[in-house]
């Protein structure tokens, strides 16, 4: 009885036991001759088992090292946006959440700083065109020097000192004595304008044409 039902479980499960093959001589009553041994059954549903473990240890390690990815990305993130140094203990949401503010300010502040630079540019350009403007209205062969107020009352004295001693030879004598006062005067009284010349030619009075100032030069 026992027999049967071994016999019975194995043709169930596997449907070649007890079966002769074609060609083959007869088998066993039970075909016992037909049946895989122990070893090769465990053998053989060990392979796929080998294999799934290895297949799932390599999808843990590749989980692994993405998120120590993800970790690594949010701390930089951290470090960079001035918002987020100093504070700890942030989500990852309010990090990007930050993090997407900053880069909407830095991109504001970049095309303010496009529209300056595009501004200037074109100030640039209207300078250069105006420079060349001034440039092309000058005579070929440049433009006079023309001497500054000091020198230009000095060569006028000097020319009125001329012209008198032409016509007298004392006044050379004369000019001897007034020149250290004319200088005085020169250097000292200002045009600028009405104001600020009665105030010099004033305080050059006081300073230089009282009496006690004058009576040496006599």
């Amino acid at each position: 009885m026992e027999t049967f039902a071994i016999y019975f479980f194995l043709n169930n499960c596997f449907p070649f036991v007890g079966h002769s093959q074609p060609g083959s001589s007869q088998g066993s009553p039970c075909g016992l001759d037909q049946v895989p041994s122990p070893q090769s059954i465990i053998s053989s549903t060990s392979k796929p088992l080998v294999k799934s473990e290895h297949n799932q240890s390599r999808h843990i390690s590749a989980e692994q090292k993405r998120r120590s990815n993800i970790n690594i990305g949010f701390k930089t993130l951290g470090s960079l946006v001035p918002t987020l140094k100093s504070q700890s203990n942030i989500t990852n949401a309010v990090t990007l959440q930050k993090t997407v503010e900053h880069i909407g300010k830095l991109q504001q502040e970049r095309q303010q700083l496009q529209d300056e630079v595009k501004r200037l540019r074109e100030e640039i350009e209207e300078l250069n065109t105006s420079i060349s403007l001034c440039q092309e209205q000058l005579p070929a062969t440049g433009v006079p020097m023309r001497k500054n107020r000091s020198d230009l009352m000095q060569d006028n004295f000097n020319e009125y000192v001329k012209s008198r001693t032409l016509q007298n030879w004392k006044f050379w004598i004369f000019s001897i004595i007034i020149k250290p006062l004319f200088e005085s005067f020169n250097g000292m009284v200002s045009t600028t304008s009405r104001e600020e010349l009665c105030h010099t030619t004033l305080q050059w009075l006081d300073n230089h044409c009282s009496l006690p100032v004058l009576r040496p030069s006599k």
